[in-house]
């Protein structure tokens, strides 16, 4: 409150003015009537001589706690949810200039956060309502409007930093449908976090409560589609099941790839493949790295020579391996081994012939 405003209220009241009378005059001075409603609700009705002061609210810690933790993980929930659907538009999209690999562990990273951060905000959200409707008062905590305005200022630095890169990435080349389609994005969720916010503020100072209703239904809105993209990102990094197999075929894949450097390094070593991998263990020229077992069923990898110069490596895997966006497919270096069927795959593979001294 004006301490001006405050002033010139109190010393009304201790002269015996009306209300009334003193809210005319503030009105012609160019005061708003929230203003000065607010004013005169500072203290009581009462016909004591001495103007008496209503209890002034006291904001405690723990609603500032509240608000930080709000606003912490709004900011939290709005990065992810531009991350997953840029990584869902960068896979319906390919692009050569702008590849999509590693993607998949981002838009994991992403769905974990909103996993956590989501529902932390709409708790915090539903504490902090329940807050204002035992103690109206709340709602005029310094905490809280300073975030909102700071989250004010964020928001219309991003809106104007996607305009940048609007710019940017077009510049450099990359698909304009696909740049577009980001852009969107971010103006979506930066668009709505500003409006939101920017409605709350209006609110309060009109004092009305349908900018507020109408605020309150794109809210939902926006946590309903938060919800969706939550759901896509699951759908595009598949089931933890499917990541378990996968990342275990990867190790089987890493496994072989690695048997291989060993059985070449001993034909290099001795001129002659073993008969068997236990052969590569307890040389002089060693130690060679023994990794000869699969890493669940622990029964050995299959292994085989062909002839004085090639050999056979074997590995059961749980699935077929995913084929590379063409947009990425030759920047990735992945070896022979990385590329199989599910079920038990043999590797037909020829040692080097170049001899070390």
């Amino acid at each position: 409150m004006d301490s001006e405003l405050q002033r010139f209220v109190r010393e009304s009241l201790a002269r015996g003015l009306a209300r009334a009378a003193i809210r005319d005059r503030l009105l012609a001075a160019g005061w708003r009537p929230s203003e000065i409603d607010a004013a005169l609700a500072a203290y009581a009705e009462d016909e004591f001589p001495v103007p008496v002061p209503r209890r002034r609210p006291y904001i405690p810690a723990r609603v500032a706690f509240l608000h930080l933790v709000l606003f912490a993980t709004l900011y939290v929930t709005a990065y992810n949810v531009g991350a997953v659907l840029f990584a869902l538009i960068e896979r319906w999209l390919p692009d050569a200039t702008a590849p999509y690999g590693g993607r998949i562990e981002i838009v994991r990273s992403a769905v974990a956060s909103l996993v956590i951060a989501l529902p932390v905000f709409l708790w915090m959200n539903r504490l902090i309502a329940r807050g204002f409707v035992r103690e109206p008062e709340q709602r005029g905590s310094s905490v809280r409007k300073w975030l909102t305005y700071l989250t004010l200022f964020l928001a219309a630095l991003v809106l104007i930093g996607d305009l940048v890169f609007l710019v940017t990435r077009l510049l450099s080349g990359e698909l304009p449908p696909r740049v577009l389609l980001k852009v969107a994005v971010v103006f979506a969720i930066a668009g709505v976090v500003f409006w939101h916010y920017l409605r709350d503020l209006q609110t309060e100072e009109s004092d009305s409560h349908e900018p507020a209703a109408r605020a309150s239904w794109i809210a939902r809105i926006a946590v309903i589609a938060a919800i969706l993209v939550v759901a896509g990102g699951l759908w595009a990094s598949g089931s933890p099941q499917r990541a378990r197999r996968v990342a275990l075929d990867e190790q089987r894949s890493n496994d072989l790839q690695t048997l291989s450097g060993e059985l070449d390094r001993y034909w290099q070593d001795r001129g002659v493949l073993p008969d068997s991998l236990t052969g590569l263990a307890d040389l002089p020229q060693g130690p060679y790295r023994l990794v000869a077992t699969d890493p669940v069923t622990h029964e050995a990898y299959g292994y085989r020579t062909l002839d004085s110069t090639s050999y056979e490596l074997c590995a059961t895997f749980d699935a077929a391996s995913e084929k590379l966006d063409p947009a990425t497919e030759g920047r990735q270096m992945r070896s022979r081994f990385h590329e199989h069927t599910a079920g038990r795959v043999c590797f037909p593979v020829r040692v080097s012939r170049i001899r070390r001294p």
